[in-house]
């Protein structure tokens, strides 16, 4: 078992570096002067140049979503960044010799977080559970589909109606890989990680390069690693608060991302969740998806403000800009609206640096966002014309948080906070560029966590949780940011005060405030992973085989026999429950799945509810005729007969599905019927 997923991981990291190796000349275009040249983003960024272009292809219906179209594309990529290769090779080769120190740690550390985190996924690696099905879902559903938009497997006839695009990312490895989608769905989490680590280390190491060139090598390389150790794996000072308050046997890691409205239990059930507990409960979820290219943009917008000459931008880095940043409103919408905040601020701070706090910097920062605002849109348009806004306004909150849970779950940020105020009103009128980008990377953060404290964004989420998803969506990047600049503050404080007792007192108190936020990941990784004890393998559909042997069964045969995407019928089930697991895991659309889930997408409790109707009378009702029109009016071509079927209702009539169809699948109590 152990062989043959190293076997997977290897393939695909091959994968991977190809992409990155095959783009490196465009890389080095817009990271040159990046510690390493950038090279973790030739990776993300490859990864989403090629899916965006096989992305226009499919959804304007000019080429199928395939394998074979996928590897022509990858050649264009090489034949372009040939191209670009010869034509600078000197300078290229070069810039990689000179580099080479820093773009192999960045290898290393991305390599590292892949096998990392596929060694522990491997003791746990089942694709069910909270948001699972549903992303496991989008993903099939992307691999089945010709063309683009992927179909709503849980509501047949209609496209996927939330950002499906980081789901079809995976997919599009999926294809390239050649590796089976139950496995691509941990390697992808693994993969994730790997891109976050390396990401985190160009960008602050970057940063505090910036600032001096007599810095050292030590200093950047320190940096660095600090910010992409706490940015993967820390939490927040909830872990070492409530285990110097109750003891670590007692302390249980969710708590740390469901603590407001929970502790104490009042009526404003809240989420402000980060990236390890995303990574150790593994829901393949957009938020988690978009993280590298978040990573990405942020470095976009540091080459933006650090490179501009003349109070004027760079044309084709703003185009960049905006071609990531509208991939965010396909990936995670919510990130388009945080990423355009911040693009605002750090461009006004900037220009108010160069334009000595005239108001002409309003000016210049409105043409640059605008530039970037209408790429972003026109990258996402083919998305924004197949999607119907599941969000119905904005409203005024009627509660807020006490500012004690407040300080608990942002200490270690406004402490960053104040040794960063503290840096720049002591260097005065020294300021670094670095020092304002970062500047901006925390104000923009304060914004986010304080906006759900004023409105919140009024969706199907009522009562007790009516502003939970406003605030996960929006602190999630507020942890981003902030704790990417984790090692750059560390650094720079202690690079910026001379006395020898303020050093000291800096490092060890940095060294302590580390060690304890960073103690989460080892809590939560034992307590879900089981103490890392028992290795199940990569193979994210195992449990399915032991629990549910027939409907496994059923999976195989349709995954194997039924190679478009036909319609198919199960019972519908309740969100976060075992229920609609085969079209989730086939990627063939059911009439209607996850009850909750489709009221979000649609709008409206009253789509699902009434196909609900007509299934419930499909099952029961024992006139055929009845029967056969419903299935005709859903155009299915395979019902399920099976153990959730069997459950859900009590006056199931099977005998007359084999008069209107043909039985071509049975395994224990689990039938499949082809209609004819």
């Amino acid at each position: 078992m152990i062989t043959e997923d190293l076997l997977y991981i290897f393939k695909w990291w091959v994968l991977i570096f190809v992409i990155g190796l095959i783009n490196l000349p465009l890389t080095w275009i817009l990271f040159k002067k990046f510690i390493g040249l950038g090279y973790a983003f030739a990776k993300s960024l490859g990864v989403l140049a090629i899916s965006y272009l096989m992305f226009l292809l499919s959804i304007f219906h000019l080429a199928k979503f395939s394998g074979a179209n996928l590897v022509f594309i990858v050649f264009i990529f090489i034949a372009v960044n040939t191209y670009l290769f010869l034509k600078k090779k000197e300078q290229i080769l070069t810039d990689v010799k000179d580099a080479f120190g820093f773009m192999l740690t960045s290898e290393v550390l991305f390599t590292a977080g892949l096998i990392f985190w596929s060694y522990v996924r491997a003791h746990q690696p089942d694709i069910r559970g909270l948001e699972k099905f549903m992303d496991f879902g989008f993903i099939n559903s992307a691999l089945k589909s010709d063309y683009l938009p992927p179909v709503d497997m849980w509501f047949t006839g209609k496209s996927i109606n939330y950002y499906w695009f980081g789901h079809y990312l995976t997919a599009v490895l999926t294809k390239l890989s050649g590796i089976p989608s139950e496995i691509t769905y941990n390697l992808m989490l693994a993969t994730i990680m790997g891109l976050t680590l390396s990401s985190a280390f160009i960008i602050s190491g970057t940063l505090v390069k910036s600032i001096s060139e007599k810095i050292s090598l030590r200093t950047i390389f320190a940096a660095g690693i600090i910010s992409a150790l706490l940015l993967t794996f820390a939490g927040n000072f909830h872990t070492p608060f409530y285990i110097l308050k109750d003891g670590a046997k007692n302390y249980w890691y969710p708590d740390a991302t469901r603590f407001i409205g929970y502790n104490p239990d009042v009526n404003d059930k809240t989420i402000h969740e980060f990236p390890i507990y995303s990574f150790v409960v593994a829901d393949l979820h957009a938020h988690l998806i978009n993280l590298p290219f978040v990573l990405a943009y942020i470095t976009i917008l540091w080459k933006l403000v650090s490179e501009k000459k003349k109070n004027r931008f760079d044309r084709f880095t703003s185009l960049v800009a905006g071609f990531i940043l509208g991939t965010f409103f396909m990936t995670s919408t919510w990130d388009f609206g945080n990423y355009l905040l911040a693009t605002g601020v750090t461009l006004t701070l900037s220009a108010f640096k160069d334009r000595d706090f005239k108001l002409i910097a309003l000016s210049d920062t409105a043409k640059s966002t605008i530039v970037i605002g209408i790429v972003s849109l026109l990258t996402a348009a083919p998305f924004i014309i197949n999607f119907q806004s599941i969000a119905e306004g904005i409203r005024f909150v009627h509660s807020h948080t006490p500012v004690w849970q407040l300080t608990i779950l942002w200490g270690f940020p406004l402490v960053l906070t104040i040794f960063l105020i503290t840096i720049i009103v002591k260097l005065k009128n020294n300021i670094a560029r670095s020092d304002l980008f970062v500047f901006s990377l925390f104000l923009t953060s304060w914004i986010l966590i304080l906006l759900p404290e004023i409105v919140y964004v009024k969706d199907i989420y009522a009562a007790t949780h009516y502003r939970a998803n406003t605030m996960f969506k929006l602190t999630y990047q507020a942890y981003v940011m902030f704790y990417l600049s984790s090692g750059y503050i560390a650094v720079r404080a202690i690079t910026t005060f001379k006395d020898y007792y303020v050093k000291r007192f800096m490092v060890i108190y940095f060294a302590v405030t580390f060690y304890s936020i960073l103690s989460y990941a080892q809590i939560a990784i034992n307590s879900y992973y089981g103490n890392l004890k028992s290795y199940r393998g990569l193979k994210g559909d195992t449990w399915l085989t032991a629990q549910y042997p027939n409907e496994a069964n059923a999976i195989t045969w349709l995954n194997k026999n039924v190679k478009t995407q036909e319609n198919i019928l199960e019972a519908p089930g309740d969100s976060y429950t075992d229920f609609n697991v085969i079209s989730s895991y086939t990627g063939l659309p059911t009439v209607s799945g996850w009850f909750v889930h489709e009221w979000l997408w649609r709008g409206d409790p009253k789509f699902p509810q009434e196909r609900v109707a007509d299934i419930t009378s499909i099952y029961q009702n024992a006139d055929a005729t009845t029967t056969k029109n419903l299935l005709q009016k859903y155009n299915v071509s395979y019902v399920i007969v099976g153990t959730f079927e069997r459950q859900k209702f009590s006056y199931l009539n099977e005998a007359k599905f084999g008069n209107i169809g043909n039985l071509v699948f049975t395994s224990g109590r689990t039938n499949i019927y082809k209609i004819n």
